[in-house]
């Protein structure tokens, strides 16, 4: 399927209109939390770990390399830079939350794995771009790393 370079700069800003939609009226968890720091937060990291999944499919073979792969990597890198922003202040951290204090204590630590996680995704959009599918799986392994280095640092266990 071939898509018009005005398509390619008009998807991203269709994918980020919806997505802002989807996060100023779905429910985080059902539990109140809709419109809350806590429920965007919420509802951005579970953005983030579908494009991921998605974008881990193609690299394995498990989906098909088509014109929404792009918009997935572009889709990851948009809502990677909004991170810092997620985290307004320790107020914004509800019963069930896994956000740890140290993300406002270590404040320029936080600030530093998050630009890096940020900085890590625009190579998946150039591997997806490469048109070749056995360049995404290293790129979005360079983001996986990333990932860790705030989640290990600045989340705690899942709360049941």
């Amino acid at each position: 399927m071939k898509i018009s370079k005005a398509k390619w700069v008009a998807i991203p800003a269709v994918a980020a209109a919806l997505s802002l939609t989807a996060l100023s009226t779905a429910p985080a968890h059902g539990d109140g939390h809709a419109g809350t720091p806590f429920g965007v937060r919420d509802a951005v990291m579970h953005m983030i770990g579908a494009h991921m999944k998605h974008l881990g499919d193609v690299a394995k073979g498990d989906a098909e390399m088509d014109a929404s792969t792009l918009t997935h990597a572009q889709s990851l890198n948009a809502l990677a830079l909004t991170v810092p922003y997620l985290f307004p202040d320790e107020g914004s951290i509800p019963d069930g939350s896994r956000a740890k204090p140290e993300i406002w204590s270590d404040w320029d630590g936080f600030l530093e794995v998050s630009a890096a996680f940020a900085a890590a995704t625009p190579g998946v959009i150039t591997a997806v771009e490469s048109g070749d599918a056995s360049q995404i799986g290293p790129a979005l392994g360079a983001v996986g790393q990333t990932c860790g280095g705030c989640h290990d640092d600045y989340r705690g266990p899942k709360v049941d």
